[in-house]
């Protein structure tokens, strides 16, 4: 006790005695790893660091894309554009002329599992290190509605599916014979980008807000639709509904958009490689009290999920298959003949309700059309997920 100074009385300098030899002990262990990092990094030992050169380069497009990320949200006013230039071979390049679904991470052995951060978003959730173990699952990244479409079909190392609803869970058991679980909508598994209290000092600029997110192209598949036509229909959207302001989301493989009225913000969630691109679609639900749209796509769950109020666009879109041949196309065109037709069932759900309807008066009509596809109910607790990632044996067999 008498060589025990205090650091309470104002005395410049004050410490435990051997706190100088623990400040000492730290500095030459970190002067040792200084030193074992930089003979790591010689000619001589090469052979060694190749083949860690590849996860290397993944925690790079990890830490590249979060910037890229926080930037655009970040920015005031508020633009949340994010590039859709993709993380490859150590720099950003163009997405612009690549193979269909290219995919240059590496951290699952299932190239589509990368795809908006689904393997990300469910490792993070469940305490798991983001870059370690492959998953020996195949991970559904978004939604489909007819029995016989199909993302992924199995491999020899896969040991099961993980999807967002029960009735998909179901078709995929019927077909493959192979364990599949539904987990709910992976917009759960997100979290948004901004603090709390910047989120809800945003909203309070923002006032009342409709996020916009119509039918998009992907890869082989076009879809147009009336771009004008549709600015049309949500500008009397957010009129009627008192929005306002609008956030147009844009997807990365959108034609250039039409003017816009003033003060309607333009937003971009990045490429599909992006692992923060379910994190920046949250903050952007998030911020947002209505969602509009005239897709029966993944995004709509994603709003009922979270409490936001539906508004149907009503100007179609077209589907060109061209570019698809022999069976992909057939299967194609019968899931777009059923989204078709559960677009209807929703928009005349919607329809019959009392306009200025709250997303609790539309939930009685929603939730039951898309919950066998959503699952809403359906998301796992951490030590459930976990359990599920870490024994994919033991935890699909034992998971309902």
């Amino acid at each position: 006790a008498s060589v025990k100074r205090s650091w309470s009385h104002g005395e410049t300098g004050a410490f435990w005695p051997n706190a100088v030899g623990v400040i000492a002990m730290n500095e030459r262990r970190e002067a040792l790893r200084l030193w074992l990092r930089g003979l790591l990094l010689t000619a001589p030992l090469e052979r060694l660091r190749r083949p860690f050169q590849r996860d290397l380069e993944q925690w790079q497009a990890l830490a590249a894309y979060r910037g890229l990320v926080q930037q655009a949200f970040r920015q005031r006013p508020f633009a949340p554009e994010v590039s859709a230039d993709l993380w490859h071979q150590g720099r950003f390049q163009s997405a612009a002329g690549r193979a269909a679904f290219f995919s240059p991470a590496r951290r699952e052995l299932e190239p589509s599992s990368h795809h908006y951060g689904h393997d990300v978003q469910l490792k993070r959730h469940a305490g798991l290190p983001l870059l370690g173990r492959p998953l020996p699952l195949l991970l559904e990244h978004g939604l489909k509605v007819s029995r016989g479409a199909t993302f992924e079909s199995p491999r020899p190392w896969s040991r099961g599916y993980l999807c967002m609803g029960p009735l998909r869970a179901r078709w995929l058991r019927d077909r493959f014979g192979l364990p599949a679980v539904a987990i709910g909508p992976w917009i759960h598994y997100a979290r948004p980008l901004l603090e709390a209290d910047e989120l809800r000092e945003l909203r309070c600029s923002l006032g009342p807000t409709l996020l916009v997110l119509l039918a998009h192209s992907w890869d082989q598949v076009e879809r147009r639709m009336d771009l004008e036509a549709c600015v049309a229909a949500v500008q009397a959207t957010a009129s009627e509904q008192g929005y306002r302001s609008v956030i147009w989301l844009r997807h990365w493989q959108d034609p250039p958009l039409p003017a816009l009225p003033p003060g309607w913000i333009v937003a971009c969630n990045g490429h599909r490689s992006n692992p923060w691109f379910l994190d920046a679609l949250r903050t952007l639900l998030e911020l947002s009290d209505g969602l509009a749209s005239n897709a029966f796509g993944t995004h709509l769950g994603y709003g009922v999920a979270l409490g936001r109020r539906l508004h149907w666009i009503g100007v179609e879109a077209e589907q060109d298959l061209s570019r698809l041949k022999g069976p992909q196309a057939d299967q194609e065109a019968r899931e777009w003949q059923e989204r078709q037709s559960l677009s209807k069932r929703l928009r005349d759900g919607l329809a019959a309700l009392p306009n200025g309807a709250s997303a609790a008066d539309q939930a009685p009509i929603v939730r039951p059309l898309l919950n066998p596809y959503w699952g809403f109910e359906r998301t796992r607790e951490p030590a459930v997920l976990a359990r599920i990632l870490r024994d994919p044996g033991r935890g699909l067999h034992r998971t309902p």
